[in-house]
């Protein structure tokens, strides 16, 4: 089985493509009350990164499995490596606040069923509308140090999944260049 590595490394190239403006925390967000969306069963899944939106000819997709624990988080698993934790939260039907535990930080993504899946989104902190972002920062779910909005860091549950729900209603121009799709894999 391939390593997660590949999967991780999709993500952390899906922060970097995005990382002038992405959504973070330094604690979480999501916990066991809040976070307990089940959009995968356990199973065996690919992750496959998305250019212009479609998955490339040829492109190396990343297999993995996932597991779901009693702390009601998800686990992407492959043997000898750490595995990668996420949270999901629905926000709507088919749309997902996503919290993925990157070290010591936690990076937010939009998550949305499409062809069998979930499409996985990472949202931007610049993208989110004007008026929404500034609503979000006035109340204290969002807080950035900059104008330019280089980092936005997620306060509150409502900073979290009023941007999500902005995405799901495509309020948000999505960059399909930070982007991973997730499909259950062919036995």
């Amino acid at each position: 089985m391939r390593s997660l590595i590949h999967f991780r490394v999709a993500l952390a190239l899906a922060a970097i493509m995005a990382l002038a403006g992405c959504l973070v925390s330094e604690t979480p967000v999501l916990d066991a009350k809040t976070g307990k969306a089940r959009p995968f069963p356990d199973g065996d899944f690919l992750a496959c990164p998305l250019e212009d939106g479609e998955i490339a000819d040829g492109v190396d997709c990343d297999r993995f499995t996932v597991e779901r624990q009693k702390t009601r988080d998800y686990l992407f698993l492959t043997e000898g490596e750490e595995p990668a934790r996420l949270r999901f939260r629905k926000i709507a039907r088919g749309g997902y606040a996503v919290q993925s535990a990157e070290g010591d930080s936690f990076v937010y993504y939009y998550g949305k069923r499409r062809d069998g899946g979930l499409l996985l989104v990472m949202m931007n902190c610049p993208e989110l509308p004007a008026e929404l972002r500034e609503r979000l920062i006035a109340r204290g779910d969002l807080e950035t140090d900059d104008d330019d909005f280089e980092v936005c860091a997620v306060k509150t549950l409502r900073g979290l999944v009023e941007p999500a729900k902005a995405y799901h209603r495509g309020d948000v121009r999505q960059m399909m260049d930070a982007a991973i799709l997730i499909t259950p894999a062919s036995p």
